[in-house]
Formats: structure tokens, C-alpha cells, sequence
């Protein structure tokens, strides 16, 4: 193992505790209000900084346009929403696709609520989490098997489904999981076998896959930051 290796692995093995506490002790929810905020930051979060993201679920979360409005007027309020200025770290920002993604949120509104008529409903009556993440990868807009992952994980429903967002991606070329980094996979039956990997890595190490991926996560996200720090200085 080289010493870039050998220090990623170490930086995320040395935080997977603190990640694995902070998320089991968080017990799962299946608040309507809670579920929808989380369910609307994910879709939102593909392609967009995640702060941005998580503003704009807050947005949607005030004005209750997902968990308690009727369904006749949820998508032209959600572009208005989207299309208003959001704070994020004291600054005024953009939310990048307020048309599409308001769209996206209130189609999968309409699909939840004929399937379950709840988001909780939902979470019960699909005690199968892989098979729940793939039913809302093919019924929900804007749910790709990250995203739903990503939700899954999020309202503490499974840890065993990993989130291969394009910094995990990135250690797994690195580690050698897989020959080449990709900032996404669309395609589930790639993703499955993607996720196999980084499970049966995360086994070796006495890790959950759906926790690993959370701390290989921050530990890319701070060398990155690192790295860039150290070009701009020399």
C-alpha cells in the first residue's frame, strides 16, 4: 500500500467510530414532516453544493408544501421557492434548477401519495430496504440509486446501502476497488456491483457500508480542500 493510501484508509478508519456513534444514536424517524425535508434535500442535492441543497429543503420545509398542503398547486409553489434567493453561509445563492427539480418533487408527491398515501407508510410496507431503494429509484423523479440511498440512510432506515457519490467513487479508484474514478453511476445493475465492492471492503475493516461510505466522505471532501490549500500556497 502506498503512503496516500495507507493515509486515507487511516483518516477514515480513525473516524469511522465517531461517524458510526453520531448516526446510531439518532433513532430512525418516520415523521412526515422530518421524512419529506430529507426526501427533498436528496433530490435537490444532485449536482448542487450540498448547503445549497440543504437551504433549499429548509425553504420548502417553512412554507409545508410537501407534507401538509394539497397536491393541486405543489409544483408551481415549489418553483416559486426555488427560484427565490437562498441563504447559505451568510450569502445570498441561486438554486441551480427550480423548474425541474419543482417538478421532480411534486410528481414524486403525487406517486407516494397513491402508492402509500405517506412517506412513513411507505417506509412500512417496504420492510425490504434494497427493494425500496429500487421502487423509488423506478417511481419517484429524481431519485437515483444515490439519492434514494442517500434518503434511506439519512431517516436511519438501513446502513447497509451505500451512498458512491463521486468522493467515494474517487477512494475507491484510489484504494484500487475499481479501475477508474466516475463522478456518478445512473445505472442500478452498475451500482449494485460498485456497492459489492465497497461492502466487502468495509467488511474487512468490521465496517457498515452505508456508515464507511460517510466517513471516507468527509475524509476525501477535507484532503481535497487540503490539497487545494497547499497548491495555492506554493
Amino acid at each position: 500500500m502506498n503512503s496516500l493510501r495507507d493515509r486515507l484508509e487511516r483518516a477514515v478508519v480513525s473516524i469511522y467510530s465517531d461517524v458510526e456513534e453520531r448516526a446510531l444514536s439518532v433513532p430512525a424517524t418516520f415523521e412526515e414532516r422530518v421524512l419529506w425535508k430529507e426526501f427533498a434535500c436528496c433530490v435537490l442535492s444532485s449536482q448542487v453544493p450540498y448547503p445549497l441543497s440543504v437551504a433549499a429543503a429548509e425553504a420548502i420545509d417553512r412554507e409545508s408544501v410537501l407534507h401538509i398542503e394539497a397536491l393541486e398547486d405543489t409544483e408551481d409553489r415549489l418553483v416559486s421557492i426555488l427560484r427565490a434567493p437562498l441563504i447559505v453561509d451568510g450569502a445570498f445563492r441561486r438554486y441551480r434548477f427550480p423548474a425541474s427539480r419543482g417538478r421532480q418533487l411534486a410528481a414524486a408527491r403525487v406517486t407516494v401519495t397513491r402508492q402509500a398515501g405517506t412517506l412513513g407508510n411507505l417506509l412500512e410496507i417496504h420492510q425490504d430496504p434494497a427493494k425500496l431503494r429500487s421502487w423509488l429509484v423506478e417511481n419517484t423523479l429524481g431519485m437515483g440509486p444515490k439519492q434514494a440511498s442517500m434518503f434511506l440512510r439519512n431517516c436511519g432506515v438501513s446502513y447497509d446501502l451505500a451512498v458512491l457519490d463521486r468522493h467515494v467513487l474517487e477512494y475507491m479508484a484510489e484504494m484500487g476497488l475499481c479501475s477508474a474514478a466516475q463522478s456518478s453511476i445512473s445505472k442500478m445493475s452498475e451500482y449494485r456491483r460498485r456497492e459489492d465492492t465497497l461492502r466487502s471492503y468495509a467488511s474487512s475493516l468490521g465496517a457498515a457500508v452505508g456508515l464507511m461510505d460517510w466517513a471516507i466522505w468527509i475524509v476525501m471532501r477535507m484532503f481535497k480542500q487540503k490539497s487545494v490549500t497547499e497548491e495555492l500556497l506554493i
